[in-house]
């Protein structure tokens, strides 16, 4: 479609108000109002030991979570675009339950299980505690990130197609040769966005983990469970904000460093990519076999003639 100039930049404009509305103007506030008490009441709000446990049992959830989402998402993305299985309908539709579920209702649900009266609640007889505790908030929070990875990385799949793979396999490379050397370089741009989502989906997670957590200070007690609790229980304004830029501080620091490892390996991809030929990919995901020793030959002598032709003109 073509579009007249003042029309484009009527419809930038349009996008940066709506930008400017609903997340820079939000985000300068709360740094405004943390910062407006100073730096040293900022600081001392956010090194409080009960600030310092959230830090730590936030991280400690996404360290848990995004290595099994990374395993699980990519194995469904793989089953959903290359296998051929009853259900598979059912099983999409099962990946996009969580867009679709509130996260109270899956903390209720994971309550359901796992409570002292739950289906599964006699592991509690056994010494391991699930609601209320760290497990408990692991689950929730895998629940709600669920899909991330998968819906990043299926469609690569389906875009990049089969032809390398088979082709690979056809010459005598692994299951695990072609994944390792030609599925996941072509997927790891998908994969990347589907671990950054992982992670700010972690960190900012609310509703479901609040439903599993006992809320105690530094026992099951979050960032975002620390900034509504001294919000709306201890009455700290301040306190709540330095949590809250706490938090996006975290996750901006997160996405700063997914980006700059993203521009390095894309640098990387380019300069390889200019080198190699797409044969020269496929092949790189052959078994490499030892060559045999190849004995020299000798040189060939030139064959003389032994009757050589005289030049015109000589006399016998």
């Amino acid at each position: 479609m073509i579009v007249s100039r003042w029309t484009r930049y009527g419809l930038r404009a349009v996008a940066l108000v709506y930008l400017l509305i609903l997340l820079i103007v939000p985000v300068v506030l709360i740094f405004w109002r943390s910062l407006s008490p100073g730096l040293g009441q900022f600081w001392d709000w956010i090194t409080t030991p009960a600030a310092i446990s959230a830090l730590q049992l936030s991280l400690l959830i996404v360290v848990i979570v995004v290595p099994l989402n990374v395993v699980f998402g990519v194995l469904t993305a793989l089953a959903l675009a290359r296998g051929r299985f009853p259900g598979k309908g059912l099983m999409a539709a099962v990946v996009d339950l969580p867009f679709a579920v509130s996260p109270v209702v899956a903390g209720v649900a994971l309550i359901a299980l796992w409570g002292s009266h739950g289906w599964f609640g006699g592991v509690e007889s056994l010494g391991f505690r699930v609601i209320f505790g760290v497990p408990g908030m692991v689950l929730a929070t895998l629940f709600v990130t669920l899909p991330f990875v998968v819906r990043e990385v299926e469609p690569v799949l389906h875009e990049i197609g089969t032809e390398q793979e088979e082709a690979a396999a056809t010459l005598g490379a692994s299951g695990w040769q072609t994944f390792w050397r030609i599925t996941l370089p072509a997927i790891r741009w998908g994969l990347t966005y589907g671990v950054v989502l992982t992670i700010a989906r972690a960190l900012g997670e609310y509703g479901a983990v609040t439903m599993v957590s006992s809320n105690m200070p530094g026992v099951s007690q979050t960032l975002t469970l620390l900034v509504n609790s001294r919000y709306t229980d201890d009455y700290n304004e301040y306190g709540a904000y330095a949590a809250a830029t706490l938090l996006m501080l975290v996750a901006i620091s997160v996405l700063a460093v997914m980006t700059l490892i993203e521009r390095r390996s894309r640098g990387r991809v380019v300069d390889a990519g200019a080198l190699m030929a797409p044969e020269s990919i496929v092949e790189a995901a052959l078994p490499v076999e030892p060559h045999s020793p190849v004995e020299p030959v000798p040189p060939v002598e030139p064959r003389r003639d032994p009757h050589p032709r005289r030049p015109a003109g000589e006399e016998k």
